[in-house]
């Protein structure tokens, strides 16, 4: 075999380790952002309760971004109340805590506010799978959270579905 044809092989073969190490550390990162990010614990609903409660009494008065409310007919309806003239502000986590009372599943999450700028800007982020907040009116970009600023975003209770409270600091 020749020397050339050996340099190769050795080259190719480190840039498969290189590769792989990487691979290894984007997994092992993203897994420890979500070990950090996220506290998922089971819960009676008395326990969940209490904690949406004593979230919700340091947000007493306040509008939330997303407001739901119930229509004449039964249904939900949302409504942003985006104020383009207010300024930006600079906010630090967006967190949510949701409860299935299902199964009994009380999670916690807190998302980095230099995470959500990564969107382009304008795009819509997600704070929900409701159907409701899937409306094109309904699209709300991480400017809309600034110029909110920090306090309550979505507080949604649905007797026997679960709970949803969604703010920023």
């Amino acid at each position: 075999m020749s020397s050339s044809r050996k340099t190769w092989i050795s080259v190719l073969i480190a840039a498969v380790i290189i590769i792989g190490m990487m691979a290894l550390a984007v997994v092992g990162g993203t897994a420890f952002f979500i070990y950090q990010h996220v506290n998922a614990r089971f819960t009676p609903p008395a326990n969940a309760e209490r904690e949406f409660q004593e979230t919700r009494t340091r947000f007493a008065g306040q509008t939330p971004l997303i407001e739901i409310r119930n229509t004449s007919a039964g249904d939900d309806e949302p409504v942003l109340h985006r104020d383009a003239s207010r300024p930006r502000r600079n906010l630090q986590t967006l967190h949510a805590l949701v409860y299935d009372p299902d199964a009994e599943k009380l999670v916690h999450i807190d998302i980095p506010m230099w995470l959500l700028r990564l969107v382009p800007s304008g795009k819509p982020i997600h704070i929900s799978d409701l159907d409701e907040l899937n409306d094109r009116r309904m699209r709300l970009t991480v400017e809309d959270l600034e110029r909110h600023g920090p306090g309550l975003v979505l507080d949604l209770r649905r007797p026997h579905e679960g709970q949803v409270l969604v703010w920023t600091e």
